[in-house]
């Protein structure tokens, strides 16, 4: 690999039940997968700490139990939602000195991804192929100066690219979408104007299909060549 190449790892895995990561599961997630009413969702946040945690853990090569999970919101200060960062708990000195990396968590029905890097801030985003989108759609999402899509497929394209720019820029939902311009859903990722005040770049941004039926972007500030590595994690408690 060429040592200019910035190195990006995603990580993903289908959805298990919260009941079989109990055991893996901290209090902490434990209480925050509790507090989701809607039992699909409950299982995908669950599976989502996990597999984050994990991601993390692979780095230093060691076991998900030795990180720790934290979101920070900069605008408001809570640390219920915001971008996601890890920290080690119990390990070796060595280790502790290890930086953690760059990370990014997002779900569908039945599948959880994480991108990790330390090349730079990141965001991932993936949605169902077969998912329509909501009415008024390109209202809401789409610059007045956007080409329309031709199709959902094409619409959920520019969703996960430009909700993947939001947050590596940590921005997320809190910025407007319409102030970010891609070019057409069914082309190739291109960024044709973004707003220096909440995505000052330079940006890599590609569109990243896990598996057949979900389809994703990723995004990465950075500049240079970026290599992506996929890696499908099994999910499971202690045994």
């Amino acid at each position: 690999m060429d040592h200019a190449t910035l190195p990006v790892t995603v990580h993903w895995a289908r959805t298990v039940p919260v009941g079989a990561l109990a055991d893996v599961l901290t209090r902490g997630e434990r209480d925050r997968a509790a507090a989701v009413q809607n039992e699909e969702s409950r299982d995908a946040v669950a599976s989502s700490l996990v597999l984050a945690r994990t991601a993390v853990g692979s780095w230093a090569g060691l076991d998900a139990g030795a990180v720790e999970l934290h979101r920070h919101c900069p605008r408001c200060g809570s640390r219920a939602h915001g971008r996601p960062s890890a920290s080690w708990r119990t390990v070796p000195d060595d280790v502790r000195r290890t930086p953690t990396p760059h990370l990014s968590l997002a779900r569908t029905t039945g599948l959880v991804v994480v991108a990790t890097t330390r090349a730079g801030a990141v965001g991932i985003d993936v949605e169902r192929r077969a998912d329509r989108v909501f009415d008024g759609f390109d209202d809401v999402v789409l610059a007045g100066t956007e080409a329309r899509p031709v199709d959902d497929e094409a619409r959920l394209r520019t969703w996960t690219r430009k909700e993947a720019l939001l947050k590596a820029a940590g921005r997320g939902l809190d910025a407007d979408p319409r102030r970010l311009v891609l070019g057409p859903g069914d082309e190739p990722p291109r960024i044709e104007e973004a707003p220096a005040d909440a995505l000052g770049g330079p940006w890599h941004l590609q569109d990243l299909d896990p598996v057949e039926e979900v389809l994703g972007a990723l995004a990465l500030r950075a500049h240079g060549p970026v290599s992506v590595r996929v890696t499908r994690v099994q999910l499971a408690g202690r045994r």
